[in-house]
């Protein structure tokens, strides 16, 4: 997995990656996500593509709605095709932080980790060393604790920040799994609970985008 800054070249040819999932469970273990997120940066500009894809069969409804750019695939399989896509092409798949190849390395094959790991790249890092070199948290502040938006809003300070999830996206995720049980159709759905799957896809937008553009700002500042 490589930590130190990529060129600039390098982070707009990336895929990003975000997960969304119930998140750490009180005994420790982490379940496979229900969904991520993938960016690609276009050739020029701040803007590019994204793409859901969904892993739990369950969530077929959800997939349907979404399903202009968007797939419905086993967890292993579409890695196993993206692996594939990261070496043939050259690219790296940058996520914000260590939780992302922690999953991959949890439910992937050994084989399948060990093709991917060296495309990985941890941005977290590389932009910890960007604010503390430009104090972007100030002097009595550290960049301990902070989160992808709390770094997004210090590099970013002119933009609007993206909302947020009221009830956070481990508890959306419940909720959506909740719906998905008792009706297999998004027209079954209330629109209450079609807001928590459009809500949680913004979301997943919102962390992709993000990461691209802390990227950005950080690829050109260490390899102007």
């Amino acid at each position: 997995m490589k930590t130190t800054a990529l060129s600039p070249e390098d982070y707009r040819n990336a895929i990003y990656l975000d997960f969304e999932g119930e998140g750490k469970k009180r005994d420790g273990t982490i379940p496979m996500p229900h969904m991520a997120g993938f960016f690609k940066p276009n050739l020029k500009g701040k803007g590019g593509k994204y793409s859901s894809v969904f892993f739990m069969e369950s969530w077929k409804p959800v997939f349907n709605r979404f399903r202009h750019a968007a797939q419905l695939i086993k967890f292993s399989d579409y890695f196993e095709i993206l692996t594939d896509e990261l070496i043939t092409n050259d690219q790296h798949l940058v996520c914000w932080s260590i939780h992302e190849p922690m999953i991959l390395e949890k439910y992937l094959s050994p084989a399948v980790f060990e093709r991917l790991s060296p495309r990985i790249h941890n941005l977290h890092l590389v932009a910890k060393q960007y604010a503390r070199q430009k104090d972007a948290f100030g002097p009595a502040t550290r960049t301990y604790g902070k989160k992808l938006e709390d770094f997004f809003a210090a590099f970013y300070t002119a933009r609007v920040p993206y909302n947020l999830l009221s009830q956070g996206a481990a508890e959306t995720c419940r909720r959506i799994d909740l719906a998905c049980s008792r009706s297999q159709h998004w027209k079954g759905f209330t629109k209450r609970q079609k807001s928590y799957a459009k809500d949680l896809v913004k979301y997943n937008i919102a962390d992709c985008r993000m990461t691209w553009l802390i990227a950005l700002k950080v690829g050109n500042y260490f390899n102007g």
